[in-house]
């Protein structure tokens, strides 16, 4: 699985799924264009990459700093091989306590940044490239939580299903995929779970009674960037030790 001499991006790449991504896609011969908002991740992402990649600010809420991003790609590399549209947040209030502000403020990054940082990287996608959407297993599995994130990551699995089977698309030999994880452990699950009660409840969620790590989702990623992934696509792989189907 390689991807020597390919350009990717990867956004929200400063930390957990993204930095691990990042870094499996640079290993894999890949020049990585890594974007987030955080400074001191960004800095992490820059020292990690060394000369075989860059790391840039991005806030794919704003559709503006999109725009940005995509015109600096197509002046320094013209094109993009394989895009990793992983950016997303989880902090919402109870539904209960939702409003318009709290909605936005998890859709305009989960949903309208995913949609428009796809919109805007087709011009720039090589043909044949890869396209990667970071999902989540609470898509596939209703349980107790949050249900405006796992409508949000409904959507991402929806529009990567009907993009990946796009005839135009596929003209070009785009492929559309979906990696959906479980419960990985990251410097952010662990701050939200918050105490060892609450991670074995977790854990007890999970037939393969562990929690994933942020490097076995980079390489499902890898595998749906490379081409031994070519006559994949529109399919969603879970990576969640067998939560969505257990």
């Amino acid at each position: 699985m390689t991807l020597e001499g390919k350009v990717a991006l990867v956004t929200g790449a400063t930390s957990g799924i993204g930095f691990a991504t990042t870094q499996r896609l640079a290993r894999a011969g890949a020049f990585v264009i890594a974007t987030g908002r955080s400074t001191e991740g960004l800095d992490a992402a820059r020292a990690m990459l060394g000369s075989g990649g860059v790391a840039q600010p991005c806030n794919v809420a704003d559709p503006s700093d999109i725009t940005r991003l995509m015109e600096a790609i197509q002046d320094c590399h013209g094109r993009l091989d394989v895009v990793v549209i992983n950016a997303g947040v989880s902090d919402a209030p109870d539904i209960k306590d939702l409003t318009p502000v709290t909605y936005a403020r998890l859709m305009d990054v989960n949903c309208r940044g995913a949609t428009f940082t796809f919109v805007h990287a087709l011009p720039l996608l090589s043909d044949p490239s890869s396209v990667v959407f970071v999902g989540s297993v609470a898509a596939h599995k209703g349980q107790p939580g949050d249900p405006l994130y796992a409508g949000s990551k409904g959507f991402i699995r929806a529009f990567a299903r009907s993009a990946g089977t796009d005839p135009d698309l596929l003209a070009r030999g785009i492929r559309v995929n979906v990696v959906s994880p479980g419960p990985i452990e990251t410097p952010l699950t662990r701050e939200a779970t918050g105490n060892d009660n609450v991670r074995a409840y977790v854990e007890g969620l999970i037939p393969m009674r562990r929690w994933g790590r942020a490097e076995e989702v980079a390489e499902a990623v890898l595998f749906l960037a490379s081409d031994a992934s070519s006559f994949t696509t529109a399919v969603d792989i879970t990576v969640d030790g067998g939560m969505a189907h257990g």
